[in-house]
């Protein structure tokens, strides 16, 4: 790591154990999340800034938003990157893994519509300009199928619509749901033909508590249910590798294969996916502050993929299920980061890729959703 990189992980340190910066409530900086290359050395932070002191509206508040972040991250694309087609198929398919820098940047403006109980926004909607600068390595890398393979500058403009009803209580145990409807355009016109896509994404997550031991202070033992749901669908002239690789939204997740465990990171690049998780959580007692808790979970997961961008006419229409299900143990520090173990099986073979272990396990530094 270079010494710019260290003072970047140092500033991501700071504001994380430290209370946000504000002026009269209307103006915060926040650290929105933390790089990792080889999901276990921290390499860049994205941070934001959040002004609310608009005031359009008296029935909620109007944010204007600015976030910005980059790092050095390892990544991989299971595609042959000379026919499209999944990398595993070929006769002497390899998996391309290689580092590269990424710099992205967005501003939004939010706009409120109704008030939770806590005066935060309920219903809200917003718009994006949301831009990346990807940096690949020069060497050993086509761009005969995939165009922005030899590095990528896009731009793209996002608009939809929340609902936030989530609580947090002092015993770590949430409550209510959250949904958000968004689509998303990004014009070969504004990136010299670089990118040139569309998608639409949808996702709504909800916790439900079961049970709490009661308590004046920090959490002894409390349990409650959470689900996930997400769909997009992601269409263009050439649509970029990070775009079908990812589910959209005001924050993006990651690809299917992330999000059924055990079936790979960067896997299942396809144009639309769906997935549903659903776990059972089990907050244990406070371990010296109440905001550091433990975490026991089970979870079953399960995602449907369908047709693959820019693969020849023999898997272009590949379609198929995934299901896994398991379990893990976490801790929660302070709300910034949960560090945990997962292990599971998978339910369903893994049809696009080729055999592989049933067995799974891996470490997580933050919960599912």
């Amino acid at each position: 790591m270079n010494n710019n990189r260290y003072l970047a992980i140092a500033l991501g340190a700071i504001v994380a154990f430290s209370p946000a910066f504000s002026q009269d409530n209307e103006l915060a900086i926040s650290l929105e999340g933390v790089r990792f290359l080889y999901s276990l050395i921290p390499s860049g932070v994205d941070l934001s800034l959040t002004y609310t002191g608009l005031e359009l509206s008296g029935a909620a508040d109007t944010k204007l938003f600015l976030k910005a972040g980059g790092g050095y991250q390892d990544t991989r694309l299971l595609r042959d990157q000379f026919s499209g087609d999944p990398s595993l198929l070929q006769e002497d398919g390899e998996i391309l893994e290689f580092n590269k820098t990424n710099f992205q940047w967005e501003l939004a403006f939010l706009q409120g519509f109704t008030r939770r109980d806590d005066g935060k926004n309920l219903l809200e909607a917003f718009a994006f300009y949301r831009g990346r600068f990807d940096i690949y390595p020069t060497d050993g890398i086509s761009a005969a199928v995939f165009s922005d393979m030899q590095g990528l500058f896009g731009t793209s403009v996002m608009g939809g619509i929340s609902y936030d009803s989530r609580v947090l209580d002092r015993h770590r145990s949430k409550s209510g749901m959250y949904a958000e409807a968004t689509a998303e355009w990004g014009p070969g016109a504004l990136n010299a033909g670089t990118t040139d896509f569309w998608r639409v994404s949808g996702q709504v997550r909800g916790f439900l508590p079961v049970y709490d031991i009661p308590t004046d202070g920090g959490n002894l033992f409390n349990v409650y249910l959470a689900g996930f749901a997400g769909v997009d669908y992601a269409d263009g002239q050439s649509v970029p590798i990070y775009v079908n690789q990812s589910f959209g939204g005001r924050n993006l997740r990651g690809s299917l294969g992330d999000n059924v465990r055990g079936y790979g990171w960067n896997a299942y690049d396809s144009s639309f996916k769906s997935v549903a998780n659903a776990e059972l959580r089990l907050v244990g007692p406070k371990i010296w502050l109440d905001s550091i808790v433990p975490y026991l979970f089970g979870f079953v997961d399960a995602g449907y993929y369908a047709g693959l961008a820019d693969a020849s006419a023999a898997t272009a229409d590949a379609a198929g299920i995934l299901a896994s299900t398991g379990g893990g143990i976490a801790i929660d520090l302070v709300g910034f980061a949960q560090v945990s173990v997962i292990a599971g099986l998978k339910l369903v073979d893994d049809q696009l890729y080729g055999p592989a272990d049933a067995f799974f396990w891996g470490l997580k530094f933050f919960l599912h959703f």
